[in-house]
């Protein structure tokens, strides 16, 4: 057996592991020593005791803080993958000796639900891999309507219940406004300056006429002086609609981390016009009467997306 496979069968650690995704979020001994409550020389011989089990050095010095060599790489990057892993072990034994079990039903406007739905079964499957969950897309008032009778376990949403439905919980999850898109090579993604007036005549893909979006946008363009023209396409898909932009010098609304997303794909821009932010403010809204056992974990999880969706957005 060669000194590494001795190494890997006897002498690694778990906290050699967490050393390295240590040294990786926070680059120098001295942080090192405080968030594991040690000093830096028992941090020093830690590392000194990898590298020398391997045979090779894992971290060297770049000016003030260390960064990884090629074999200190391969290491960290396995590390992630094994921390993760006891993650979700941790999470499944959770709800495997809770007994939790059950459905969720969640209801979100179209300009919500492709940001939060993803994020939220993972984060449900981690926490509560038995639960079944659905997801119910429509206008806002109809969702109302279904949480009101029990359809629904919690709906988020960037408006208010309509008069006559009461007795539901809210709070405030993230700002995330609708923003005006087009596709990377439209006429205006170059231009550093934009105009209310540099929209006339522009085609529109657009919410129904009845979505407080399309409401938002009318009003703002009737400020300005300009209508809705013709040639217009009605869309709620997100996906869809990025690619139309693409293949047309069409103008969109969408949520401003969905439009950062296809930034980073290089497939939108994002219009810099003054006060063509709409319905910033998504919102939680559920019962707190409601029989579900599953909710109380399902609005963790609902916070515990809402902390990363925020994350995101101040970056």
């Amino acid at each position: 057996m060669n000194p590494i496979e001795r190494f890997f069968e006897a002498g690694l650690k778990l906290s050699h592991l967490r050393l390295l995704t240590l040294f990786d979020s926070l680059g120098q001994i001295r942080l090192v020593a405080e968030r594991l409550n040690l000093t830096q020389a028992a941090v020093s011989k830690q590392l000194a005791d990898l590298e020398d089990g391997l045979g090779a050095t894992v971290l060297e010095r770049a000016g003030n803080r260390l960064r990884f060599t090629p074999v200190g790489d391969v290491l960290l990057r396995h590390a992630r993958e094994v921390f993760h892993q006891i993650e979700r072990a941790r999470y499944e034994v959770d709800a495997l000796t809770s007994g939790l079990s059950g459905r969720i039903s969640v209801g979100a406007v179209p300009t919500v639900l492709p940001v939060f739905a993803p994020e939220l079964v993972l984060e449900l499957k981690k926490r509560a891999p038995h639960v079944n969950a659905s997801f119910f897309e429509a206008t806002s008032d109809r969702l109302f309507q279904m949480l009101a009778t029990g359809g629904l376990d919690f709906v988020l949403s960037r408006n208010e219940p309509q008069e006559g439905i009461g007795g539901l919980a809210s709070r405030a999850l993230l700002d995330d406004p609708i923003v005006i898109v087009c596709g990377r090579d439209h006429p205006l993604a170059a231009r550093r300056t934009v105009t209310r007036a540099d929209l006339a005549g522009l085609p529109w893909i657009l919410p129904p006429r009845e979505a407080p979006t399309f409401i938002a946008l009318e009003r703002w363009l009737q400020r300005g002086g300009l209508e809705l023209p013709a040639g217009c396409v009605q869309s709620v898909s997100i996906q869809a609609n990025e690619t139309m932009v693409g293949l047309y010098p069409f103008l969109a609304l969408m949520p401003l981390t969905v439009a950062r997303r296809g930034i980073a794909r290089d497939t939108l821009a994002i219009l810099a016009l003054e006060g063509a932010r709409f319905l910033e403010t998504v919102r939680l809204y559920f019962s707190e009467t409601s029989p579900n056992p599953v909710l109380a974990t399902a609005l963790d999880c609902v916070t515990a997306v809402e902390l990363r969706i925020s994350a995101s957005l101040s970056v």
